[in-house]
């Protein structure tokens, strides 16, 4: 299994910058999201092939990248395929294979047939999507993750058993499913066969309240800080022997973001040596 790191703790930093720190942290890779990447591209006429220049020139590797849109509407779907085709070329150019497919911001005032075809519309989508990923050698995998379409254990079922194991894998979140209170060995454990690229970080202890959590991102935490038993979570990874990169990522911190990544970083190191 090899390191990476995302980028997002960092975003504030210049990539170049953040490359060099990654490097320093003794990563193997680095992640980035698309977002971004169309923003560099367009104010800066940062492309595709000057971040794959940068990520060589520190000995480092673009191990995923970060990637969103529309997939549960159906008026949208001409447009999104044309984008993934797009995008699917352009990462196999810059040696990334693996693309974290992101789910669509959640609405709770749908009722529960709308949420249903919303899933239904996405999954389709998404097994035409996964198809062109995988044409360019490029391996999409659904991230779970809070205030979005697959936030839920039900919703994250639904669509892992609408879409082809062999066409989408399964990136997990470990926090994002401790945030929906979704027990995180068990899931994994459930789809290890499907499981080749994950993203770790850890959550506070829970509060206590009820309800929607409006600053989720407030409660990560570094790995080892919080409450999430890695070493048991490295142990079943590694235990499918398939499981290719495993990404430190933070989306809150009260640290730096270099101070931030050391401490996961280290608390990753320690477990990789003993399990």
């Amino acid at each position: 299994m090899r390191v990476s790191l995302e980028r997002l703790i960092f975003l504030r930093t210049p990539v170049s910058e953040f490359l060099e720190k990654a490097s320093g942290l003794g990563v193997d890779g680095v992640e980035f999201a698309e977002f971004e990447l169309s923003k560099l591209a367009k104010d800066s006429s940062y492309g595709y092939d000057h971040l794959l220049e940068d990520v060589r020139r520190h000995g480092l590797s673009i191990s995923g990248i970060y990637w969103s849109a529309d997939f549960h509407r159906p008026e949208a779907r001409g447009e999104v395929l044309v984008q993934a085709a797009r995008l699917a070329s352009n990462y196999r150019r810059i040696e990334c294979y693996n693309v974290v497919i992101g789910p669509p911001r959640r609405v709770d005032t749908r009722s529960e047939e709308e949420a249903l075809k919303a899933l239904d519309e996405l999954s389709r989508t998404l097994r035409l999507v996964s198809k062109i990923f995988l044409d360019c050698g490029v391996r999409p995998s659904l991230h779970n993750h809070y205030d979005t379409m697959v936030e839920t254990s039900d919703e994250l079922e639904y669509v892992l058993s609408s879409v082809e194991p062999e066409l989408l894998g399964f990136c997990p979140d470990t926090a994002h499913l401790a945030l929906a209170g979704i027990p995180i060995l068990e899931t994994i454990g459930e789809h290890l066969d499907r499981i080749t690229y994950v993203h770790l970080k850890d959550l506070r202890p829970s509060t206590g309240t009820e309800g929607r959590i409006k600053e989720w991102y407030k409660q990560t935490k570094e790995l080892g800080e919080g409450i999430i038993d890695f070493s048991a979570v490295i142990r079943l990874l590694k235990s499918s022997g398939q499981v290719e990169w495993l990404v430190v990522e933070q989306d809150y911190s009260e640290k730096s973001p270099e101070e931030s990544a050391r401490a996961s970083l280290d608390h990753l190191s320690s477990i990789l040596k003993t399990t």
